[in-house]
């Protein structure tokens, strides 16, 4: 692992939300703005280590060390739009950790919890962050906390609609079960899509 990992960067400085996010942390006395970053950043550092073969005591271990050094380099990086995004530097940091991670493991211990092979896809940290799947993971980390946002505004049986249509029911038997017209639940479904888009929109100009 590289003893002064890069500057964290964004693709470029137009969104100013997210600039401003990061200016506030530079300063490291804005507690709520941390707690912002935390919020938003945890979970797909979570996500890049799970799927690299971390269980979830040694994953959240990573999620600490990985936002330490975010909160140690913050007061002295600059942005350079031209190396790419933030998400990306929080990749190098993530996939260093996970690399120490196994590197003091006992030789005994065996890789995934579950049994299963780990590709080398999975564990070779030196992949550049457009791999396909740290970019499903992203995208599946930005949907979880959209829906988290989304599913606590919307009324409850907007909410279980689609609930229901995700988890494979059909918009027939989601419409039987609930007692709702077959057009009720596509309005609702629509609804949430919509809000859904909305929202994801606004956090990959934050965080992206």
């Amino acid at each position: 692992m590289s003893a002064t990992p890069p500057a964290p960067v964004p693709d470029d400085a137009s969104p100013v939300t997210r600039v401003t996010l990061i200016q506030r942390l530079r300063v490291q006395q804005d507690a709520n703005a941390w707690q912002e970053f935390v919020t938003h950043y945890e979970g797909y550092i979570h996500r890049l280590a799970r799927h690299m073969g971390l269980s979830h005591h040694d994953a959240q271990e990573v999620v600490q060390n990985v936002c330490l050094k975010a909160w140690q380099a913050l007061p002295t990086f600059s942005y350079d739009p031209g190396k790419g995004r933030f998400r990306g530097w929080l990749w190098q940091v993530t996939a260093n950790e996970v690399r120490m991670c196994w590197r003091n493991r006992p030789r005994e211990t065996p890789w995934p919890e579950n049994g299963e092979t780990v590709t080398d896809a999975q564990v070779d940290p030196g992949q550049r962050p457009e791999e396909e799947w740290v970019e499903e993971e992203w995208r599946a980390h930005v949907l979880h906390i959209a829906w988290e946002k989304v599913g606590a505004e919307v009324e409850e049986r907007t909410r279980q609609v689609f609930e229901r249509l995700s988890k494979g029911q059909s918009p027939q038997t989601v419409a039987t079960e609930l007692g709702l017209a077959l057009s009720s639940v596509h309005v609702y479904k629509k609804r949430v899509q919509d809000r859904l888009r909305l929202e994801i929109r606004r956090l990959n100009e934050l965080l992206d």
